[in-house]
């Protein structure tokens, strides 16, 4: 059975007009919105507009503030979300990130509008634990918890085991920082949890200790974790090496810098830094196929803070 098997099910039974035309316009998903929502998700007909899909979009209206287009794109994003009870599942959780963890109403709505799939996430089993973990192993308490979780919503998501820990362990470990400088990283850079080890951390903490030997480890990787080593950071140290600038610039510097301004800081033409993109992209592909090599694109390089996973 192909997974769009129940959408001519629900349109034998005439159940998908109806859903359709409250997503439509009801919740306000636009025509696109509701394709979207219904093809990553073809189940939504199969519940009731009246008694369960209405009452979700009021509720992430509503009780949870983010009106009507707000709810709309919690929606589309994380379409699921219309089979889940208000009361047993929605309620608890909106009420746990508020109340429990402090984040309060407004604190609650940004992590629900910027990661949706935490609604559909166990307390119990998975939120508490992760942030007991951020608490008390990693040291960082309540409001260090707080901050991390804001600064990264997608962090309740992770695996402590599989990703979380692992992390820790890398910037402890092989960083060199040990737990608690660890700690402080993640702290000051919450978005490094998304990133992945094999792919981005630990090649450029390599690549640093090759071209950057003056960097210091802990803040190259603090403030450079979220950069891409091939599509960023590679084509800017090897353009300043061939220009006599090596050093010139700190390796925080490169990273957030336009490529128009580098360009401009350096000395070169768009052209030039766009031929050594392309080479880096190129070289990296061959060598580490992934993300970063499906990446590919013209002369704009990663964007600032983009996130190569």
């Amino acid at each position: 059975m192909d997974r769009y098997s129940p959408l001519r099910k629900y349109s034998e039974e005439g159940k998908l007009v109806p859903t359709l035309k409250f997503l439509v316009e009801g919740a306000g998903l636009g025509k696109e919105g509701a394709a979207v929502a219904i093809t990553r998700w073809p189940k939504v007909p199969c519940f009731s507009v009246k008694n369960t899909i209405a009452p979700t979009v009021r509720f992430l209206a509503v009780e949870v503030g983010l009106g009507r287009e707000g709810a709309a794109k919690v929606i589309t994003k994380f379409p699921s979300v219309l089979g889940l009870s208000v009361d047993d599942n929605l309620a608890p959780k909106v009420r746990y990130l508020a109340e429990d963890l402090g984040l309060g109403r407004d604190g609650a709505a940004k992590v629900v509008t910027r990661f949706p799939n935490v609604l559909g996430i166990s307390v119990d089993d998975n939120l508490a634990p992760k942030v007991r973990y951020l608490e008390e192993e990693l040291g960082l308490g309540k409001a260090g918890a707080v901050k991390v979780i804001i600064g990264c919503p997608p962090v309740l998501g992770y695996s402590v085991e599989n990703n979380i820990a692992p992390k820790v362990r890398f910037l402890a470990e092989e960083v060199g920082v040990g737990r608690e400088g660890a700690a402080d990283i993640i702290l000051a850079c919450p978005t490094l949890l998304g990133v992945s080890i094999d792919r981005m951390l630990r090649p450029k903490l390599r690549f640093a200790s090759d071209n950057l030997p003056d960097a210091d480890a802990a803040n190259m990787i603090r403030d450079l974790a979220t950069y891409s080593l091939a599509r960023r950071l590679e084509p800017r140290v090897r353009l300043l090496q061939r220009h006599g600038q090596a050093g010139r610039l700190a390796a925080s510097s490169m990273g957030r810098f336009t490529n128009e301004t580098f360009c401009e800081n350096v000395g070169i033409t768009m052209e030039e830094y766009d031929a050594e993109f392309a080479a880096c992209v190129r070289e990296h592909a061959q060598k580490h196929p992934g993300p970063e090599a499906a990446a590919g694109g013209g002369g704009g390089g990663a964007g600032a803070g983009e996130i190569d996973e």
